[in-house]
This record gives structure tokens, sequence and C-alpha cells, in this order.
């Protein structure tokens, strides 16, 4: 095979892949950012009316979710230094504890959307809203990804199989190539017309 047929063979893998890259990361870019949605909502919705004076025990759920076992959206609620106040998740029995570093971005941003994983086997979903109310200062709303994170594997399989259709069909093209020229090179009648 001549080295431009096989330079040809390479870039064709390489668009395929870059393709075949760009289609996986934007899915699952649609599939982490819409796992933010309803928190975005729920979060905005209790800072609006805790802004506004409502009591927390009229706007808050009741709710007692474990976050290892549930996918239900859960809300906490924060003091200026991110001690949790009240929360409708727990894990091992207490209250949602987020890293003290997302409280300040969300307080210098006014919000903040995170992947929290407070154990090995439990991630979630996290929005965290600044709120200028004197006792409760941060909402946070969340959600597992366990389902997300189903469907991003599923996505992997899907894309790495279609990589390798890609691939098996570009190399099955180019032995079909090879094998053609080499019998068109072999042939008697050819061999006399190149030599003279």
């Amino acid at each position: 095979m001549k080295l431009l047929s096989f330079l040809n063979y390479l870039l064709l893998i390489a668009i395929i892949t870059v393709i075949i890259l760009l289609i996986y990361a934007s899915v699952q870019q649609t599939y982490r950012s819409g796992a933010n949605d309803p928190q975005i909502q729920i979060a905005e919705d209790i800072s609006a009316k805790i802004q506004k004076g409502k009591f927390i025990e009229d706007i808050f759920p009741d709710d007692t979710i474990d976050i290892a076992q549930s996918l239900a959206p859960v809300v906490a609620l924060y003091d200026a230094q991110g001690k949790p106040l009240r929360s409708s998740g727990f894990l091992d029995g207490k209250m949602l504890q987020l890293p003290a570093g997302v409280f300040d971005f969300a307080k210098k941003c006014g919000s903040h959307s995170v992947t929290w994983q407070p154990e090995h086997d439990v991630r979630m979903a996290m929005v965290l809203v600044h709120v200028n109310s004197s006792l409760v200062q941060f909402v946070a709303a969340g959600r597992s990804l366990r389902e997300v994170e189903i469907r991003e594997q599923r996505l992997i399989t899907m894309v790495s199989f279609s990589w390798l259709i890609c691939i098996a069909l570009v190399l099955l093209h180019a032995a079909l190539q090879y094998f053609k020229n080499l019998k068109f090179s072999e042939k008697p009648g050819l061999k006399r017309m190149a030599s003279t």
C-alpha cells in the first residue's frame, strides 16, 4: 500500500474518532446539565420565599430522604458559615454537609452547581443559591445522579460500538484495496507492459 493511501486511511480514522468523541461529549453534557434543572427551580423558589419573609416551616418539605437510596430531590438550608439548619435529605442519619468551598463560590457568584460525592456510591447534582436573609444564607437543592450515570454508560457503549464499526469498515476497505492492487500488479501482461 502506498504511503499516501496509508495516510489517507489514518486521516479518515482520525476524523471518525473526532466526530464520535464530539457526539459523545455533546450528549453527555446535555445529560449532565439537564440533571441540574429541577434543583435550580427548587432552590430559587425557596430562596425567593425566604427573602419575602415566609416562615421556613411553611415552605420547607417535611420529607426525610436517604440520599443513598432515593432518587427524590432534596433541599437543605445553611447558615452563613455553611452549617446545615434544616434538611429534607440525610446521609447516615445526618443532614447534608457540603464542602466549605462551594459556599464561598455561591456567595461570590449568587449560585453554584456542583457534583457532590459524599460517599463512594453516592453522587449528587447539587445547586446552591445564596440568600440575603438573617438566618438562612444558602439554599441547596440536589438529586441523585444514578440514572444520569446509567444513561452515560449506555451512551459510552453505543458510541464505542459505532466507532468500532466505522473503523472496521475503513480497515476492510483498506484491505480490499490492498489485495486488489496486489492481484493487479501480479498479472503477467501488466508486468511486461510496465517493463516496456
